[in-house]
């Protein structure tokens, strides 16, 4: 999970040298892989309330596939022997998420099932909500953009020795104004002359709302929520931590943080073996 919010990174991985210069090197293999083992239908088959649980996280993965909406449940009523039954199955997948405002924080895990998300709300620094929800990605955070929306002033004035800072500000600002869903952009940094001095001034200019994501694989993907509306500054990095892609999406939420139906089909099915087990056991 994210310790702090990521900052934005400015200089991109060097280029790798041709394929015939004798300096070229193979980037570093991981050294090491985080693999997950989930607790046996025996150990967990004795835990009053856990079928019923795992049937209605199927059931609701099943129900997100044909778009009927997320399933919630309110992990509040159970004791701290379901609470440890669930962090053991579900695990850790491949998206976090923080957000942070004054006096609260959220905080989002994916489970290893995708579409299985553990929500946990936090207030004072005392959890005020935990709950599981199924579907491409939780509503709450939604809610949270809406109640902490503070968008910046598009400059009257920009510093001298900006190159093409400017034009990208008021082409940003324009866009994001005139956002509708379906009609979602990518733009690309990495292709754009931008200086030291450019990326110091969106940073400042396009501020940020507090809000971290992180989707991990062969290196990471780290998303950055702006406080213009609907703008991410979306980074992907190499298994080096070389940042290699920097973007701006104008969209309500990333594509790639988000699970597609057939991953959520396939979820429900690993979910519906496990219970199976637990029949046979």
């Amino acid at each position: 999970m994210l310790d702090q919010h990521a900052l934005i990174a400015v200089e991109t991985a060097p280029p790798v040298s041709p394929f015939d210069d004798p300096e070229c090197q193979y980037l570093a293999m991981p050294q090491s892989m985080r693999t997950f083992a989930a607790p046996s239908a025996q150990d967990w088959g004795r835990i009053p309330g856990a079928r019923e649980l795992l049937t209605r996280l199927a059931d609701g993965l099943s129900s997100s596939c044909h778009g009927m909406g997320p399933t919630l449940i309110d992990l509040a009523p159970f004791d701290e022997d379901i609470r440890h039954f669930m962090d053991q199955l579900l695990g850790e997948g491949e998206i976090s998420v923080l957000a942070d405002a004054p006096s609260q924080r959220l905080n989002i895990v994916e489970a290893v099932y995708t579409g299985v998300w553990r929500v946990r709300l936090f207030q004072n620094g005392a959890p005020v909500q935990d709950i599981l929800e199924t579907g491409p990605f939780p509503r709450i955070l939604a809610d949270w953009l809406a109640s902490h929306e503070c968008p910046p002033s598009l400059p009257d004035s920009f510093p001298e020795n900006l190159m093409n800072a400017p034009a990208l500000v008021h082409e940003l600002f324009d866009k994001t104004a005139r956002f509708v869903p379906g009609r979602e952009e990518v733009i690309n940094l990495s292709l754009l002359p931008l200086t030291a001095e450019d990326i110091g001034f969106l940073v400042e200019c396009l501020g940020l709302a507090g809000i971290s994501i992180l989707s991990k694989g062969y290196g990471e993907c780290r998303i950055t929520r702006t406080r213009l509306p609907n703008l991410w500054w979306v980074q992907y990095f190499n298994s080096t931590d070389q940042l290699i892609l920097s973007t701006f999406e104008i969209t309500a939420l990333p594509e790639v943080v988000m699970a597609a139906a057939e991953d959520l089909e396939d979820s429900a099915s690993r979910l519906k073996e496990v219970l199976a087990e637990l029949e046979r056991s």
